[in-house]
């Protein structure tokens, strides 16, 4: 292919992906999210998410459901490395959204009750109903909305979410001094 071909293509995908993009953002429900988010360094790249006793995090969807994360590890969003150069897909960035989704896999991965109530699709649609209420207080980004979406709504998201097993953080673990993040959502 010429290097007007290449373009051409990417082109083409691009409007597409906008396209949708536009589509999925204006389906997803936007809901509410307050509370504290707590994140624990542990080690590289792993962290332990610790819920707030006085202002947990928290969010109410549409439909009144109420997701509230407990203990867990974490990694933030799985973002994949080269991605980070790019505004708006660092790990950390919609840090409520990655908790609220880590929760619904740790709730499957360890049995937990209202694990049922959840499956790999609807987890992906949960996250982008948390991204979207961020989005709709700070500028929306369809394009990024729809692409964290189809990640975490892929056949490799649908393998993690089989296979995954329940780690749960030691009380030890957390005992030790390391840093500590707070995000107040409001």
């Amino acid at each position: 292919m010429t290097r007007a071909r290449h373009a051409l293509v990417l082109l083409a995908v691009v409007l597409a992906s906008t396209g949708c993009a536009s589509m999925h953002y204006s389906q997803t429900k936007v809901g509410t999210l307050k509370g504290k988010l707590i994140v624990q360094w542990i080690d590289h790249d792993k962290f332990i998410f610790i819920p707030d006793e006085r202002t947990p995090l928290s969010f109410t969807r549409h439909d009144r459901t109420v997701i509230t994360p407990g203990r867990m590890y974490t990694d933030g969003g799985s973002i994949p490395r080269p991605l980070w150069a790019l505004r708006s897909y660092s790990p950390w960035g919609y840090a409520p959204a990655y908790i609220v989704h880590d929760w619904l896999f740790f709730m499957n991965y360890c049995k937990l009750a209202g694990h049922e109530k959840y499956n790999v699709h609807e987890a992906a649609q949960v996250l982008s109903e948390v991204m979207k209420t961020m989005m709709e207080q700070e500028g929306a980004n369809k394009l990024v909305l729809y692409s964290v979406y189809e990640a975490v709504d892929s056949p490799l998201a649908e393998n993690l979410w089989n296979t995954g097993k329940c780690v749960t953080p030691e009380p030890s673990e957390a005992a030790r001094p390391k840093i500590e993040y707070t995000i107040e959502v409001k």
